[in-house]
This record gives C-alpha cells, structure tokens and sequence, in this order.
C-alpha cells in the first residue's frame, strides 16, 4: 500500500511537468498553424533530425553536456531560494580561464593539464558570481540584478580580450589561442561523444545525493522553502546563501572549460552562450530534481538541435524551439497556480 501511495504521488508531482510540456507542444502547434506551418511536419523534422541522425545523435549530446551542467548549477540556487540570471557570463569566464590555462601549461601531459584546465574554469565561474554573492549575502541586494549584469560584463569583455590582448595572431579572423591537444577531453571509446557527458552525468548523481543525504543540503531546502523556519533554527542563512551562490557560478564556470576542452578549442568573440537561459525553465520542468535533469536536458537539447535542422529544412525561424520552452514554463506555472490554490481552498474548508 505504501509504495503505491508512492507511486500516485510521484505521478501527481510529475503531472504539472507533462501538462506543460505536452500543454507547450500543443500550443506550439497552433502557432505554427496560425503562421501556416504544418505542426505535423514541423515537429516530426525536428525530432527526425535530431534523433534519427547520427549527425544529429551527436550534436545533441554535444549540446546536453553545457545544459545538464549548467542545470545542476542552478539547481543548488533554486534549492536555496536564491536566483542566478548569470550563467552565461560565468561560462564565458570559464571557458577564458580553461582556454589560458590550455595553451599557457600546453607542454604538460594529459592527465595532469585536463584537471588544471577543468579547475582554471571552475575559478573563472567563481571569480564572476563573487560580487553577486557578496552583495546579496551582506547586504541583500537582488541577485537576479547583478547577475544578469554580470552577463552584459562577460560578453564585452570577451570581445576585447578575443579582438586585443588574447588574439592569436596566425588567424585573419580573431580567435584566441588554440588549447593544445592534451588539454582537450578524450572521447568516449565507439562514440563521437568526449567525456564531458560523464562529468554532466556524475554532476547530476552528485547534487542528488548532496540534497538528500547531507546536512548542508538538508540546510539549503530549509532556507528555500522556510525562511522563518531556517531563522528560527539558527542557521547562518547569509553564508548558506553565499555557498549557493558560489557553488552556481562554479558548476556554471565548469560547463564553459568542458565546451571549451571538449568541443570549441579556442574562443571566438561572437561567442555568446544560451544555455544559461534556456537552462531555467529546463530546471523547473525537472521540478528541481537532480536525476530528472538528465531525461529533460537530453530532451531539450533534442528540441535544439532538431530545431536548427529544422530550420534549413522547413524554413521555420530557429527561434520557434525558444517559443516552445517559453510556452511550455507558462504551462507549467499555470498548472501549479492551479495545484496550490486548489490545495488551499481543502485547507480552508
């Protein structure tokens, strides 16, 4: 009887995840009729070409690794009660900091350089959501402010370092030095996958655990879900939201060294990562689950991928698949506005 009690209730909790995605889909749908559009074309080209491909099997894992990692980060915010809007500009300091330290420590072997290089990431994330967390943990200034700041930030300043100082001077068009090869993340054995997907996969079994099995994990719901109730405990709330901040940006820095070491090898000044963004509704959907964000990450790279395709194919603007998650995080928030006022009118009566 208990497990079946389990059962229905991780369904009811799962539910508002499937109306949203199935709500996103559908509403998609009539957008894309609206705009004269076939949705059936449209999304069995998306799907086809993403998973029907090896091509595009393996762009999209290429693409899951940045948004699982990226997820994870964000998940200990979340968890917390805290916002990072600036997951982009700590990729793109992280992705600077991996690609100095890949060509800078070029001559040293493998498996010493790719841990220096993953490491010089994880700082770059960090040094980028420092002020951000100091400025929310000592004197509580908004979060979702300074860290979408931060963003505007990252972006100019890679343009300068790429276009001045990190120029490498071999190439007409402005690129930073290449990292040398044994900075770069080995593939997986058969598969045209590198190694990130397993760091993204261990990240994921890591802050599952983490949440679930350790005090400080335990400490970072209390102050996510009961602010009073962590107050009354006596928990240090300003250092556990500082730890959750920097914890963030580290995970967010670490995705930007393993897209850097497994797949781009330098940095162009162009270079502008989504995934920040498109990495939130992606968390909520998985309903701050750790283990869930890998089917969700798998599936919104999935949508990426096959919508890029899709897009020299059908003709459809790229930014349909934004227009989807969009949908899909409106849904999903509609039906737990729903869920919550449901549960409290039964409390009231």
């Amino acid at each position: 009887m208990g497990s079946i009690n389990l059962l229905v209730s991780s369904i009811k909790t799962a539910l508002s995840s499937i109306i949203g995605i199935a709500g996103g889909m559908v509403a998609g749908s009539i957008v894309l009729w609206l705009t004269g559009f076939d949705p059936a074309n449209v999304y069995y080209t998306i799907f086809a070409e993403a998973w029907g491909t090896s091509f595009g099997l393996g762009n999209m894992s290429i693409m899951m690794m940045p948004l699982l990692i990226i997820g994870v980060g964000l998940l200990f915010c979340f968890k917390a009660g805290t916002w990072n809007i600036g997951a982009q500009g700590q990729m793109i300091l992280g992705a600077l900091f991996a690609n100095i330290a890949g060509y800078a420590l070029g001559p040293l072997p493998a498996p010493i350089l790719i841990p220096i290089v993953l490491i010089a990431s994880v700082v770059g994330g960090v040094l980028w959501i420092l002020p951000a967390a100091v400025m929310k943990a000592k004197w509580g200034i908004n979060e979702v402010v300074t860290t979408l700041l931060l963003n505007f930030l990252g972006v100019y300043l890679l343009m300068y370092l790429v276009k001045s100082p990190l120029r490498y001077p071999k190439e007409y068009h402005p690129i930073t030095q290449p990292i040398y090869p044994s900075a770069q993340l080995p593939m997986l054995p058969g598969i045209p996958i590198h190694t990130g997907l397993i760091i993204g996969l261990a990240l994921s079994v890591f802050a599952y655990i983490f949440f679930t099995r350790t005090t400080l994990g335990f400490q970072f719901r209390i102050i996510g879900s009961n602010l009073k109730a962590a107050r009354y405990a006596g928990l240090r709330i300003p250092w556990l939201i500082f730890y959750s901040l920097i914890i963030s940006g580290a995970l967010c820095g670490l995705a930007g060294g393993v897209q850097l070491s497994g797949t781009m090898r330098f940095l162009d000044p162009d270079w502008v990562p989504w995934y920040g963004f498109q990495a939130v509704p992606l968390v909520f959907l998985a309903r701050l689950n750790a283990i869930a964000l890998i089917p969700f990450s798998f599936f919104f790279a999935s949508l990426l991928i096959g919508g890029d395709l899709m897009h020299r194919i059908v003709g459809l603007p790229v930014f349909f698949v934004d227009v989807i998650f969009g949908l899909m995080l409106i849904l999903f928030a509609a039906s737990e506005s729903i869920g919550y006022v449901r549960l409290k009118k039964r409390k009231e009566t």
